[in-house]
């Protein structure tokens, strides 16, 4: 069978050995997952706004400490992270939905918690950041007649500004800003985070080939045998010791599976983003290709370097501010959720 790549200069005899990983499509995974919602706590609670009319025909979908949240807001707010996530699939779509759904419910819980506290802000501040809103398109609607804002939008605003102060408070109270030593921890075990120039990078694979026109049989074979040695070199078996028993490519298998070196750009180019991009030691996912399946570890990379650290402090400091942020936030609404009555009446990802 042929494998059809092509390589943009003149490389080592290995690379060759690397047909094998060469996609037909884009890289695939087996029992791929979509994870966490990639949306940060700002998007999910404060810039997301259920702007849905009240209407009593509108099945409740769950109720937090008995307040209702509807299949239409689940479905307005659904829509909105998937135009922001770009989700496409069927998979993609339903988890958006099932995200939707847990997002309206924390939203709801920090909301009754700023009430609990007595949080207010003034209705002018309210009525400019409405307007601001519209003015930027973020609202999906229209000034009402006299130029005043939609109410529904009014209230969904203010509860998010009544969030938003509280969660100033708790950010104070918990001291989330990075220090000077932490930023610079990071940067150093995390350098490969901020690479300039990625170097060269060294592999072993381990393949199982499969016949032209292979059966499901013969596919669903090939698959449990790549699968099971990928959990093996996971588990932390030797991986040179596995490639020379089990991977089916001769050349590289005698070798303990060592491809050699390669260079940013002499491999095709889905599997040279694959290799640039895992870390030293670590595994690739498994891949398909028109000859079976792989799987390679990153052995070693060479004259790699780094951007300064004080060109990317800043960048560093606002990430560890972020996360810290977020650790706040899951931890209030973990304990908020803990005390509250949350009582569901329908599935996220059921009809209505």
């Amino acid at each position: 069978m042929k494998t059809v790549f092509r390589i943009k200069r003149t490389v080592p005899a290995a690379a060759a050995a690397l047909g094998i990983l060469v996609l037909l499509a884009a890289p695939r995974t087996h029992a791929q997952q979509i994870g966490q919602s990639g949306l940060t706590w700002q998007q999910r609670y404060l810039g997301i706004l259920p702007l849905v009319k009240p209407n009593p025909k509108d099945p409740v979908m769950v109720t937090v400490n008995g307040a209702p949240i509807t299949v239409d807001q689940v479905r307005d707010y659904a829509k909105t992270e998937q135009r922001m996530l770009n989700a496409t699939t069927e998979l993609e779509l339903k988890k958006t939905v099932s995200d939707a759904t847990q997002s309206l419910i924390n939203r709801e819980l920090l909301l009754q918690e700023a009430h609990r506290r007595h949080i207010t802000v003034p209705a002018a501040e309210v009525a400019e950041r409405a307007r601001q809103f519209e003015i930027q398109g973020l609202s999906g609607q229209t000034l009402s007649s006299g130029g005043a804002p939609d109410r529904v939008l009014l209230d969904q605003v203010r509860g998010s500004m009544e969030i938003e102060k509280m969660l100033d408070a708790e950010f104070r109270a918990h001291d989330v800003a990075p220090s000077a030593k932490e930023i610079r921890q990071y940067y150093e075990q995390h350098k490969d985070l901020f690479v300039q120039d990625p170097g060269e990078v060294r592999l072993s694979h381990i393949a199982v080939k499969l016949p032209p026109n292979p059966t499901r049989a013969q596919k669903e074979a090939a698959w449990k045998k790549i699968n099971q040695l990928r959990r093996e070199a996971e588990k932390g078996k030797d991986f040179a010791a596995l490639a020379r028993k089990y991977s089916e490519d001769p050349a590289s298998a005698a070798k303990g599976g060592d491809l050699g070196y390669f260079r940013k750009g002499e491999l095709p180019p889905v599997v040279d983003k694959i290799a640039f991009s895992t870390r030293l030691g670590h595994l690739s996912p498994i891949i398909e290709s028109n000859l079976g399946f792989s799987f390679f570890k990153v052995t070693a990379r060479r004259g790699q370097t780094y951007a300064p650290f004080n060109a990317v402090k800043s960048q560093i400091a606002l990430a560890l501010l972020q996360y810290n942020q977020e650790r706040v936030v899951r931890n209030l609404v973990k304990n908020l959720a803990r005390k509250a009555h949350i009582r569901f009446q329908r599935l996220p990802n059921a009809p209505a």
